[in-house]
């Protein structure tokens, strides 16, 4: 599968397992920490995916963190909203994304208190998509580039 033309493909597109390597810099642009692990988009309805991610972050000092993060992915024609789907705000929504070419664009920002969080995909190839997102306010300047490769390939 190449990379899809519609809203609906996408689905088909993330289906399945990942792993990914994630940067994160801070606001002098330089690298507070890096992170690796697995993830796997589930189908939990027809438009539905559940994303499920683990693995393990590396401080520029400090010891190693695991950690597990869970969103729900909901597509349909106008484009794709992603929602927590673990913690305090299970079911909230996070971030909404458009098709426009190979990107996925954000079609809103997410507030969390004064700071402010957008993000947007660039889907590389059938085995390969990068998300980059950006968090800026008064309380964080960060940014954060994950690579994904489908598992296996």
């Amino acid at each position: 599968m190449g990379i899809p033309g519609d809203n609906l493909a996408l689905q088909d597109f993330f289906s399945g397992a990942w792993i990914f390597d994630r940067s994160i810099w801070g606001a002098d642009e330089t690298v507070q920490a890096q992170a690796s692990g697995a993830c796997e988009f589930s189908r939990l309805a027809p438009d539905l995916l559940r994303y499920r991610e683990h693995g393990t972050l590396h401080m520029a000092q400090g010891r190693p963190i695991a950690f597990t993060r869970l969103f729900d992915y909901r597509f349909d024609a106008h484009g794709v909203m992603v929602s927590f789907a673990d913690g305090e705000r299970a079911g909230q929504p996070y971030q909404h994304y458009v098709l426009d070419g190979n990107r996925l664009a954000p079609a809103a920002q997410h507030l969390c208190g004064a700071d402010c969080y957008t993000a947007s995909y660039l889907l590389e190839a059938a085995g390969q998509f990068q998300q980059q997102t950006w968090i800026r306010g008064p309380h964080k300047h960060t940014r954060l580039l994950t690579t994904y490769r489908r598992a296996g390939s």
